[in-house]
């Protein structure tokens, strides 16, 4: 049985990662995901797989004030955002 794109995209960036330096900064490290992409045209399953890949290995630098103004949030982020919002009326 062959990996998933989502865990092929994961062991690339895994991969990556061992080479990059441990304090290279996020601006650096996003590029380097970036140009990492392995599977040319940007579209379909393969880049949504990679997109998920690349956040869940990005978030792990990302603090939480960086993480507001670089990551979208995620579905469940916004739900919550949205619940303590209404909260505040």
């Amino acid at each position: 049985m062959s990996a998933s794109w989502l865990e092929t995209a994961r062991n690339i960036i895994a991969e990556l990662d061992r080479s990059l330096p441990a304090d290279l900064s996020l601006k650096e490290r996003r590029k380097a995901v970036r140009e990492a992409y392995p599977w040319g045209e940007r579209s379909m399953w393969p880049y949504k797989a990679w997109c998920k890949a690349q956040r869940e290995y990005l978030s792990r630098f990302v603090t939480p004030e960086e993480r507001l103004r670089n990551l979208p949030l995620t579905p469940l982020e916004r739900l919550v955002a949205k619940s303590k919002r209404g909260d505040q009326s």
